[in-house]
């Protein structure tokens, strides 16, 4: 699917309150997202 549905919804949760972040990514790569090295991270 289209990324700017996921990554407007991630911007709006980022925004609602300071020190959040939001991780776009497939559930294969969920560990290394977390490491910060796979997917799009918004901060």
């Amino acid at each position: 699917g289209s990324m700017l549905p996921k990554v407007l919804s991630a911007i709006r949760f980022v925004e609602s309150r300071s020190g959040r972040k939001a991780i776009i990514t497939s559930l294969d790569m969920a560990e290394e997202a977390l490491k910060g090295t796979a997917g799009t991270i918004i901060q």
